[in-house]
């Protein structure tokens, strides 16, 4: 016989670490210097990853653990010695598991995942990664998870391994690669297989300077995508995926109709990267905001304003609504 032993049945569990949440619950993000987001300095300990869910079962042989949303999804994961450590789960989700050794299996157990956004994922090699789903609006709709990852890239400064492009490739089917490094000369490139997934490249600017003409149709054209249901899932990233991909997210956060105290949150949640710290308070993202606050008097209207601005229809921004809501 096989006993599972952890999960318990009908558990609930926490897939964030305890940083995370004590960060979430008393934001730290205190001001900071002026960020240069094109040559990001490494300046502390990597800690943006998720905490691993542990599975266990008896007796501790090599097998296999067969891991089932409520939607009918189903993954396989090796185990040894009756162990397996997993990340990447869906947050606010109903689980059911199993565990196979050979031609035995064990019986059923259940668990739920804590609704806690944002949720942060794990890729080898890379840093920063986080599902930009989970967020509730201020008309009670939520962004739907598993369509907008944001991540640091994935060369350069850092080195996606093998392993990490079958997380992007297969297990979060990654479509679209949006790479928004250019400014200056900065390298750029597709890393993932382009036979799986499209590469595109639009060289955005952060903070204040993403109102200038120029920009703005770059920022129009990348927001265009989010209109393709092709396009899902997408993954975006700049050098750390936080001043460039966050004010790009902020904003179209904003236009969904998350709240800013969740949008504040999820720009600071870069912070457990390796780039040092970002805050809501600081002298360069009250620039930002003040720029945006010019095209409406609330966030959500300054968010449509701009993206209007930029060129999208109002019957492009409900498209993407549409696509993006629950």
């Amino acid at each position: 016989m096989i006993y599972l032993i952890k999960p318990e049945n009908n558990s609930s569990v926490r897939l964030l670490k305890q940083k995370h949440l004590d960060y979430i619950q008393n934001p730290q993000g205190f001001p900071t210097t002026k960020i240069d987001w094109v040559n990001l300095m490494e300046t502390q300990e990597d800690k943006s990853f998720p905490e691993p869910l542990h599975f266990v079962f008896e007796p501790a042989l090599d097998g296999d653990i067969v891991l089932i949303r409520e939607n009918g999804e189903q993954a396989v994961y090796p185990a040894s010695q009756g162990q397996a450590y997993i990340s990447n789960l869906f947050i606010d989700e109903n689980y059911t598991w199993f565990a196979r050794v050979g031609n035995e299996i064990s019986d059923t157990y259940g668990f739920h995942t804590d609704a806690q956004a944002p949720r942060m994922l794990y890729v080898d090699g890379i840093s920063n990664v986080r599902d930009f789903g989970g967020f509730a609006t201020v008309d009670g709709k939520k962004v739907k998870q598993g369509l907008i990852y944001r991540t640091s890239e994935m060369d350069t400064h850092v080195n996606i391994t093998e392993k990490g492009k079958r997380t992007l490739e297969d297990e979060l089917g990654i479509k679209l690669d949006v790479d928004i490094r250019g400014i200056k000369n900065e390298p750029r490139g597709p890393i993932l297989n382009q036979e799986k997934v499209k590469w595109v490249n639009f060289p955005l600017a952060a903070y204040v300077d993403c109102f200038t003409g120029e920009q703005m149709k770059l920022y129009g054209e990348s927001y265009e995508l989010l209109t393709e249901q092709e396009s899902y899932p997408l993954i975006i990233h700049c050098w750390g995926g936080i001043d460039r991909t966050g004010t790009w997210l902020y904003i179209l956060g904003g236009m969904l109709g998350v709240g800013e105290d969740d949008l504040g949150l999820d720009y600071e949640m870069s912070s457990f990267s390796r780039w040092g710290r970002r805050c809501r308070t600081s002298e360069q993202f009250f620039e930002f905001l003040s720029g945006l606050y010019k095209y409406g008097d609330t966030l959500q209207k300054a968010c449509v304003g701009f993206m209007r601005a930029c060129g999208l229809s109002d019957g492009q921004l409900e498209e993407i609504k549409k696509l993006l809501l629950e």
